[in-house]
């Protein structure tokens, strides 16, 4: 470690130039959310402590994009962003509703996967403990020839190739509602990464896998982890299989920097999918993942999915004020007018389950979990 991690150095990676764009007037994804998280972490004070800092983010180069996807691709997106026709794009999985093509979709994409590179160099530099870009993550979706779900140029996996061409090995937690199908096929056969991805099971909800069978491939076997979990899962049923999964495979892998997607799409109030988690059911993910990454020394975290803004703003104020060890008051500022009616941080948690929908939940997680006992925990000697 470079420092106390009871003040670890923090960075926050961002510039309000990676939430002035849209994708189409309809499309749930709105960049405008890190505007108003930003401006919520202004008014709680966060960038007044001695130990977070707010680097700009660099714009990523084209041979660094090209190190994760296919030179075809990444040139119809660049023509693309400039204005050009393509009638090829659906090849490339461009031009649908989930992935409307727009001038300039390029540049901001770059940015947004410099911002993860630039959190990246951060921690494995030695120049912050802790290193938070929350336009990244987002992307994780995007495969080496297309794109899909929302992600054009799959920063994680770029960031995460250029760490393990350094010697370092990774270990990577998803928390997004939707499996991180992008990030994981990037690393299938790779057992320098350590892909976790804990979701809403692709039973229910795109893209329609993360299955505990999908164990990776060759050197990598054993290294994809998947944990599916029912809809209306809330808070406590989460963390079961977070606790029985998550902290034993990571000290187990022993890596040298912990990377995190902290999608907050699992939220109960989000409009596109079915968990039902509360902030403080969030940020004691983040709590715990701080946890291990104090015994690694070395952690990276992007954003990822989250379709309401307030439980974006409030979730990831309260991540990185959880990163940076320092203490919210229960109440949103009074400063704080981005985002209208907003009064506290914490929810007030969802109504129970009924009985029968419970057993039905714990009977499916319980299901998880058992074929996780039997198929990937071995291999790590637990």
């Amino acid at each position: 470690m470079t420092s106390d991690w009871q003040n670890p150095i923090t960075a926050f990676v961002y510039t309000d130039e990676l939430s002035q764009y849209q994708l189409s007037a309809e499309h749930p994804l709105r960049p405008i959310r890190l505007q108003h998280m930003h401006e919520l972490m202004k008014s709680s004070g966060l960038f007044d402590l001695a130990n977070v800092d707010s680097p700009a983010p660099r714009v990523a180069t084209k041979a660094e994009i090209e190190t994760s996807h296919d030179p075809d691709y990444v040139s119809i997106v660049e023509a693309i962003s400039n204005g050009a026709i393509a009638p090829g794009m659906g090849e490339f999985g461009l031009g649908s509703s989930d992935n409307p093509v727009r001038e300039g979709m390029y540049e901001t994409t770059a940015l947004c996967v410099g911002s993860t590179l630039t959190a990246s160099e951060l921690v494995t530099s030695g120049k912050a403990d802790i290193a938070f870009a929350p336009a990244g993550g987002v992307h994780h979706h995007a495969m080496p020839r297309s794109a899909a779900g929302f992600g054009v140029f799959n920063d994680a996996v770029i960031a995460m190739k250029a760490m393990v061409e350094a010697g370092l090995r990774v270990a990577y937690i998803d928390i997004d509602c939707h499996h991180g199908d992008g990030v994981q096929i990037g690393h299938y056969d790779s057992d320098q990464v350590l892909t976790i991805s804990i979701h809403e099971s692709g039973q229910w909800l795109f893209p329609g896998t993360g299955y505990v069978q999908e164990i990776g491939s060759g050197d990598g076997t054993g290294y994809s982890v998947n944990i599916p979990l029912a809809p209306y899962t809330q808070d406590d049923e989460w963390h079961k299989a977070f606790d029985e999964v998550i902290p034993p495979l990571v000290r187990a892998f022993k890596p040298d920097v912990l990377f995190t997607q902290l999608g907050i799409d699992t939220h109960f109030q989000d409009p596109l999918t079915h968990l039902a988690l509360t902030t403080q059911g969030f940020n004691l993910a983040v709590q715990k993942l701080g946890s291990l990454a104090a015994e690694i020394g070395k952690w990276v975290a992007v954003g990822g999915g989250g379709y309401d803004l307030s439980a974006v703003a409030r979730s990831w104020t309260m991540a990185l004020a959880t990163m940076a060890n320092h203490d919210l008051p229960d109440q949103i500022p009074s400063t704080f007018d981005s985002l209208q009616h907003l009064t506290n941080f914490a929810d007030v948690p969802p109504e129970p389950s009924e009985d029968r929908y419970l057993s039905e939940i714990q009977s499916f997680n319980n299901g998880t979990l058992k074929e996780i006992r039997a198929l990937v925990l071995p291999k790590f000697g637990i």
